[in-house]
Protein backbone atom coordinates (compact mmCIF):
# COMPACT_ATOMS: atom_id res chain seq x y z
CA UNK A 1 0.00 0.00 0.00
CA UNK A 2 1.26 3.44 -0.90
CA UNK A 3 0.05 6.80 0.26
CA UNK A 4 -2.18 8.66 -2.25
CA UNK A 5 0.43 11.42 -2.57
CA UNK A 6 3.05 8.84 -3.50
CA UNK A 7 1.10 7.14 -6.29
CA UNK A 8 -0.20 10.27 -7.97
CA UNK A 9 -3.92 9.89 -7.25
CA UNK A 10 -5.66 13.17 -8.04
CA UNK A 11 -9.37 12.98 -7.14
CA UNK A 12 -11.77 14.94 -9.31
CA UNK A 13 -11.71 18.64 -8.52
CA UNK A 14 -8.42 18.43 -6.63
CA UNK A 15 -4.93 19.40 -7.65
CA UNK A 16 -1.84 17.26 -7.05
CA UNK A 17 -0.16 18.08 -3.72
CA UNK A 18 2.39 20.85 -3.95
CA UNK A 19 5.93 20.51 -2.58
CA UNK A 20 4.92 22.88 0.22
CA UNK A 21 2.04 20.59 1.25
CA UNK A 22 4.37 17.59 1.32
CA UNK A 23 6.92 19.48 3.41
CA UNK A 24 4.18 20.48 5.85
CA UNK A 25 3.11 16.84 6.19
CA UNK A 26 6.69 15.86 6.92
CA UNK A 27 7.02 18.53 9.60
CA UNK A 28 3.69 17.67 11.26
CA UNK A 29 4.52 13.97 11.05
CA UNK A 30 7.92 14.52 12.63
CA UNK A 31 6.30 16.38 15.53
CA UNK A 32 3.67 13.68 16.10
CA UNK A 33 6.30 10.96 15.76
CA UNK A 34 7.65 11.87 19.17
CA UNK A 35 4.98 9.51 20.53
CA UNK A 36 6.35 6.57 18.51
CA UNK A 37 8.80 3.83 19.35
CA UNK A 38 11.01 4.99 16.46
CA UNK A 39 13.04 8.20 16.32
CA UNK A 40 11.25 11.13 14.70
CA UNK A 41 13.86 11.46 11.95
CA UNK A 42 12.66 8.11 10.56
CA UNK A 43 9.23 9.74 10.11
CA UNK A 44 7.00 6.87 11.31
CA UNK A 45 4.04 9.26 11.00
CA UNK A 46 3.24 11.36 7.88
CA UNK A 47 0.34 13.69 8.62
CA UNK A 48 -1.88 16.54 7.48
CA UNK A 49 -1.81 19.73 9.56
CA UNK A 50 -5.11 18.93 11.32
CA UNK A 51 -3.85 15.59 12.66
CA UNK A 52 -3.64 15.19 16.42
CA UNK A 53 -2.07 12.66 18.79
CA UNK A 54 -2.68 12.79 22.55
CA UNK A 55 -0.74 10.33 24.68
CA UNK A 56 -0.63 10.08 28.45
CA UNK A 57 2.16 8.65 30.56
CA UNK A 58 3.46 5.30 29.37
CA UNK A 59 1.43 5.32 26.15
CA UNK A 60 3.11 4.69 22.82
CA UNK A 61 2.59 4.15 19.12
CA UNK A 62 4.49 1.29 17.51
CA UNK A 63 4.90 1.68 13.77
CA UNK A 64 6.40 -1.03 11.58
CA UNK A 65 6.79 1.19 8.53
CA UNK A 66 4.55 4.27 8.39
CA UNK A 67 1.20 5.62 9.59
CA UNK A 68 -0.46 8.17 7.28
CA UNK A 69 -2.94 10.50 8.95
CA UNK A 70 -5.58 12.54 7.16
CA UNK A 71 -5.57 11.41 3.53
CA UNK A 72 -7.69 8.67 1.98
CA UNK A 73 -9.38 10.09 -1.14
CA UNK A 74 -11.51 7.98 -3.46
CA UNK A 75 -11.42 8.48 -7.22
CA UNK A 76 -14.27 10.99 -6.74
CA UNK A 77 -12.57 12.86 -3.92
CA UNK A 78 -12.72 12.77 -0.14
CA UNK A 79 -15.83 11.12 1.29
CA UNK A 80 -15.13 12.31 4.83
CA UNK A 81 -16.20 15.66 6.26
CA UNK A 82 -12.62 16.85 6.55
CA UNK A 83 -12.37 16.66 10.33
CA UNK A 84 -9.09 16.04 12.12
CA UNK A 85 -7.81 12.46 12.45
CA UNK A 86 -7.24 11.95 16.17
CA UNK A 87 -5.40 9.34 18.23
CA UNK A 88 -6.00 9.42 22.00
CA UNK A 89 -4.02 7.04 24.19
CA UNK A 90 -4.64 6.82 27.93
CA UNK A 91 -1.96 5.76 30.42
CA UNK A 92 -0.06 2.67 29.29
CA UNK A 93 -2.12 2.34 26.08
CA UNK A 94 -0.61 1.08 22.83
CA UNK A 95 -1.41 1.57 19.16
CA UNK A 96 0.51 -1.05 17.18
CA UNK A 97 0.73 -0.50 13.41
CA UNK A 98 2.18 -3.67 11.84
CA UNK A 99 3.51 -2.09 8.65
CA UNK A 100 1.78 0.73 6.75
CA UNK A 101 -1.70 2.08 7.40
CA UNK A 102 -3.87 5.06 6.42
CA UNK A 103 -6.30 6.81 8.77
CA UNK A 104 -8.48 9.09 6.65
CA UNK A 105 -9.73 12.48 7.84
CA UNK A 106 -12.05 12.28 10.81
CA UNK A 107 -10.85 8.84 11.92
CA UNK A 108 -10.55 8.59 15.69
CA UNK A 109 -8.74 5.88 17.67
CA UNK A 110 -9.46 6.02 21.40
CA UNK A 111 -7.60 3.57 23.67
CA UNK A 112 -8.21 3.25 27.41
CA UNK A 113 -5.63 2.67 30.17
CA UNK A 114 -3.43 -0.32 29.32
CA UNK A 115 -5.48 -1.16 26.22
CA UNK A 116 -4.02 -2.21 22.88
CA UNK A 117 -5.19 -1.59 19.34
CA UNK A 118 -3.32 -3.63 16.73
CA UNK A 119 -3.69 -2.87 13.01
CA UNK A 120 -2.15 -5.01 10.27
CA UNK A 121 -0.13 -3.96 7.25
CA UNK A 122 -1.94 -2.14 4.40
CA UNK A 123 -5.19 -1.67 6.30
CA UNK A 124 -6.89 1.65 5.62
CA UNK A 125 -9.76 3.74 7.00
CA UNK A 126 -11.58 5.95 4.49
CA UNK A 127 -12.50 8.46 7.21
CA UNK A 128 -14.97 9.52 9.91
CA UNK A 129 -14.64 6.12 11.61
CA UNK A 130 -14.14 5.22 15.26
CA UNK A 131 -12.09 2.55 17.03
CA UNK A 132 -12.98 2.56 20.73
CA UNK A 133 -10.87 0.22 22.83
CA UNK A 134 -10.93 -0.45 26.56
CA UNK A 135 -8.81 -3.61 26.42
CA UNK A 136 -8.14 -5.16 23.00
CA UNK A 137 -9.06 -4.51 19.37
CA UNK A 138 -7.14 -6.36 16.66
CA UNK A 139 -7.58 -5.65 12.93
CA UNK A 140 -5.71 -7.77 10.39
CA UNK A 141 -3.82 -7.03 7.18
CA UNK A 142 -5.23 -5.55 3.95
CA UNK A 143 -8.58 -4.59 5.47
CA UNK A 144 -10.71 -1.94 3.81
CA UNK A 145 -12.75 0.09 6.29
CA UNK A 146 -15.23 2.52 4.77
CA UNK A 147 -16.42 5.81 6.27
CA UNK A 148 -18.44 6.16 9.49
CA UNK A 149 -17.60 2.66 10.74
CA UNK A 150 -17.52 2.01 14.50
CA UNK A 151 -15.46 -0.78 16.08
CA UNK A 152 -15.59 -1.13 19.88
CA UNK A 153 -14.86 -3.68 22.57
CA UNK A 154 -17.09 -2.12 25.24
CA UNK A 155 -20.63 -3.05 26.25
CA UNK A 156 -21.09 0.38 27.91
CA UNK A 157 -24.44 -0.36 29.58
CA UNK A 158 -26.22 -3.36 31.03
CA UNK A 159 -29.81 -4.59 30.81
CA UNK A 160 -31.84 -6.92 33.04
CA UNK A 161 -29.10 -7.06 35.68
CA UNK A 162 -26.65 -8.63 33.23
CA UNK A 163 -23.16 -7.45 34.06
CA UNK A 164 -21.15 -7.97 30.88
CA UNK A 165 -17.49 -7.00 30.87
CA UNK A 166 -15.62 -5.59 27.92
CA UNK A 167 -14.74 -8.27 25.36
CA UNK A 168 -11.97 -8.23 22.72
CA UNK A 169 -12.76 -7.60 19.07
CA UNK A 170 -10.75 -9.50 16.47
CA UNK A 171 -11.01 -8.78 12.74
CA UNK A 172 -9.13 -11.09 10.38
CA UNK A 173 -7.08 -10.35 7.26
CA UNK A 174 -8.55 -8.87 4.07
CA UNK A 175 -11.90 -7.93 5.59
CA UNK A 176 -14.11 -5.31 3.94
CA UNK A 177 -16.32 -3.27 6.28
CA UNK A 178 -18.96 -1.20 4.51
CA UNK A 179 -19.97 2.38 5.28
CA UNK A 180 -21.77 2.95 8.56
CA UNK A 181 -21.30 -0.60 9.86
CA UNK A 182 -20.76 -1.28 13.55
CA UNK A 183 -18.68 -4.09 15.03
CA UNK A 184 -19.66 -4.70 18.64
CA UNK A 185 -17.81 -6.10 21.65
CA UNK A 186 -16.79 -9.75 21.66
CA UNK A 187 -17.06 -10.21 17.89
CA UNK A 188 -14.55 -12.16 15.79
CA UNK A 189 -14.64 -11.57 12.02
CA UNK A 190 -13.02 -14.27 9.88
CA UNK A 191 -10.52 -13.70 7.07
CA UNK A 192 -11.93 -12.42 3.79
CA UNK A 193 -15.36 -11.57 5.20
CA UNK A 194 -17.50 -8.69 3.92
CA UNK A 195 -19.64 -6.57 6.25
CA UNK A 196 -22.45 -4.82 4.36
CA UNK A 197 -23.02 -1.08 4.76
CA UNK A 198 -25.08 -0.21 7.82
CA UNK A 199 -24.79 -3.67 9.38
CA UNK A 200 -24.63 -4.05 13.15
CA UNK A 201 -22.47 -7.07 13.93
CA UNK A 202 -23.17 -8.64 17.32
CA UNK A 203 -22.06 -12.24 16.61
CA UNK A 204 -18.99 -13.86 15.07
CA UNK A 205 -18.68 -13.74 11.28
CA UNK A 206 -17.35 -16.82 9.43
CA UNK A 207 -14.42 -16.46 7.05
CA UNK A 208 -15.37 -15.35 3.51
CA UNK A 209 -19.00 -14.71 4.50
CA UNK A 210 -21.08 -11.70 3.47
CA UNK A 211 -23.19 -10.46 6.37
CA UNK A 212 -25.72 -7.64 6.58
CA UNK A 213 -28.71 -6.34 8.49
CA UNK A 214 -29.58 -5.46 12.08
CA UNK A 215 -28.43 -7.63 13.71
CA UNK A 216 -26.13 -8.87 10.94
CA UNK A 217 -26.80 -12.32 9.50
CA UNK A 218 -25.03 -14.39 6.85
CA UNK A 219 -26.30 -13.48 3.36
CA UNK A 220 -23.80 -15.41 1.27
CA UNK A 221 -20.91 -17.75 1.87
CA UNK A 222 -17.56 -18.22 0.15
CA UNK A 223 -17.40 -14.66 -1.23
CA UNK A 224 -14.31 -12.96 -2.64
CA UNK A 225 -13.61 -9.27 -2.84
CA UNK A 226 -10.80 -7.37 -4.52
CA UNK A 227 -8.85 -4.27 -3.52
Amino acid sequence: MQHPDDIGITPLGQRPPTPLVRVRKVLVGAWLSRHCDKPAWQLPIFATWKSRVYARKGAQIKVGQRLYLGDAPTVLGDVSRGMAPIIELDEGATLDIRGKSIFGAGTKVLVGPGGTVTIGDRTFFDGDSRVICFNSVTIGERCGIAWEVTIMDAHWHRMDDQNKTNEPVTIGDHVWIGAGAKIMAGVTVGDGAVIAAGAIVTNDVPARALVGGIPARVIREDVQWYD
